[in-house]
């Protein structure tokens, strides 16, 4: 399938983050736990250059617990800083020290010059990664504007959390150019994506392939349909095994690719990664 992403309200996104970096101290920077590596963008980190990082593996609660624990882990090391989290239920506790760590060596200079610094953090990420539910978790309540959708949030804003920290929400950022379909299948896969530009019954065809290699038997647990074979033929049988059937008894595939990808997001087929970290090629 081609993926193609990028309109002109992205380009606009860019621009106004590139125009806020000189008053960030820290960025947090979200991506989705269920695909840890693809939904870390070169570009935001080329544009966050100097910065100091906090990784946020967001959505933690619907991937599997091993492979996040080694993403955290690895960027942890990679970065200084990185957490899992659930910006639904998670207490704030653990993502709020992490940010604190990364601002001491600011607020420390600054202290020495006898000023009390307020830190200014931007949260950033791709689309959907939960950036605003992971403000209102901070800050204790409904501040910033929330959906589980790609582009709720569309303009930066500043979020006070106490009288030396401030956060900065910014829209869902992809980068320019895709440098591989595979990364774009999954970005669109997790939901970073508006439906409206994604074929969904290729894209529910490139899912099945990946969960019979993220998770065996996940597909078959789920719909009691057997997982061997081509994807469409695994689409068809979902698609038997549920009664999504048209009038000539043919297998409606389009309504079986928005309940395969509708229950794979929602967690209804167990909690996935579809990054092993044992197979990236860090």
């Amino acid at each position: 399938m081609d993926i193609q992403w990028y309109p002109g309200h992205m380009a606009k996104s860019r621009r106004q983050i590139a125009e806020k970096l000189k008053l960030i101290n820290v960025a947090v920077i979200a991506v989705d736990a269920r695909a840890p590596k693809s939904t870390l963008s070169d570009d935001l980190l080329t544009l966050l250059s100097g910065k100091a990082c906090v990784i946020v593996l967001n959505k933690s609660d619907l991937a599997d617990e091993r492979q996040t624990k080694l993403w955290t882990d690895y960027y942890g090391k990679k970065f200084g800083n990185a957490v899992s989290f659930n910006a639904m239920r998670d207490p704030k506790g653990a993502l709020l020290s992490a940010v604190n760590r990364a601002a001491a060596p600011v607020i420390e200079r600054y202290a020495q010059k006898g000023v009390k610094k307020t830190v200014r953090v931007l949260v950033a990420g791709v689309p959907n990664a939960g950036k605003s539910a992971i403000i209102n978790r901070l800050a204790g309540r409904r501040s910033a504007k929330e959906g589980d959708k790609p582009g709720v949030t569309r303009g930066l804003q500043w979020v006070k959390l106490s009288d030396n920290l401030e956060l900065l929400d910014s829209p869902g950022l992809l980068w320019p150019k895709i440098e591989s379909q595979e990364a774009a299948a999954k970005i669109a896969a997790i939901g970073s994506l508006k439906r409206e530009i994604l074929d969904e019954t290729a894209l529910a065809l490139a899912l099945i392939d990946m969960l019979r290699d993220a998770k065996p038997g996940a597909l078959a647990a789920r719909y009691g349909a057997a997982e061997e074979g081509a994807a469409h033929e695994v689409l068809e049988a979902v698609c038997r095994k549920r009664g999504f059937l048209l009038r000539q008894g043919e297998a409606d595939l389009d309504r079986g690719a928005r309940i395969l990808l509708d229950e794979f997001r929602g967690g209804r087929l167990g909690r996935i990664t579809l990054e092993r970290f044992e197979d990236d090629e860090r």
